[in-house]
């Protein structure tokens, strides 16, 4: 009998505290303003192209279509090529979505190799949804449209090595592409100038060689000497020490045969 008198106790005091617990949530979940924004995601990745016209944009959603709503916006980024269009976005009556502005400028502005991640942030903590996302992190390169060039042949002086090579160039200018190059799955890509007669841009690109000490080794690119259809690159090697580039080869010479 006592075991059954417990038993009977203990239910209905699990009884009560789950009923309690419910109330607390309910409380939570009623007294929420509806009226609050947030974006629909942490992150957003994008390729841009000239027909973006130097602008990204990206939904800011809210909980109500009651009335106006207006709401500041915030950036960070460790590129100054990027601004904030819209430093507010305003929701009128009966919206429950706006689009916010990123402004990049000219698309040739962007390296045709890097990857510019900048962050968009609510600044109005009021106006913020309790279970919102208050910061997007919008990752944005450059959209190359890549066509095959044709085939030519790569002389490596780091390594002592030659072999036929796929060269790619792209419909936006004179940006060239080799694919696979020295490891697979691990192209270098170079821009030359508008005659094609000297280097415009060879950023820091790994090799897919892995030194045993210092990991992975990248190219970067000085200068260049073209001779007819011959390009040869003056290039460094790089390698990341305490989370910095570091010189491990000062210079050698990579040569290209257009075809």
């Amino acid at each position: 009998m006592k075991a059954r008198i417990l038993f009977f106790l203990l239910a209905i005091f699990v009884y009560v505290s789950f009923v309690s617990c419910n109330k607390d949530a309910e409380g939570v979940i009623y007294n929420e303003n509806v009226n609050t924004v947030s974006f629909a995601s942490t992150q957003m990745n994008i390729e841009v192209t000239a027909d973006d016209k130097g602008v990204v944009k990206f939904p800011v959603y809210r909980g109500s279509k009651d009335g106006d709503l207006s709401v500041d916006l915030t950036m960070t980024s460790s590129s100054n090529l990027f601004s904030l269009k819209t430093p507010s976005v305003k929701f009128s009556k009966d919206e429950s979505v706006v689009y916010a502005e990123l402004s990049f400028g000219d698309v040739n502005n962007l390296g045709v190799t890097d990857e510019y991640q900048v962050k968009v942030s609510i600044a109005n903590e009021d106006k913020l949804s309790i279970s919102g996302v208050a910061t997007l992190v919008v990752k944005l390169k450059r959209k190359l449209t890549w066509e095959v060039y044709g085939v030519g042949k790569y002389t490596s002086g780091l390594f002592g090595e030659a072999w036929d090579q796929t060269i790619e160039k792209a419909k936006e200018g004179n940006i060239y592409r080799l694919p696979d190059c020295i490891f697979k799955g691990y192209p270098f890509v170079f821009v030359l100038s508008e005659d094609g007669q000297s280097l415009a841009s060879w950023s820091v690109q790994a090799s897919g060689y892995k030194h045993n000490t210092y990991g992975m080794v990248y190219f970067s690119g000085k200068s260049m000497v073209r001779t007819g259809q011959t390009l040869a690159f003056t290039l460094q090697g790089l390698v990341v020490v305490n989370g910095k580039y570091a010189v491990l080869v000062k210079s050698f010479t990579e040569t290209l045969e257009l075809p």
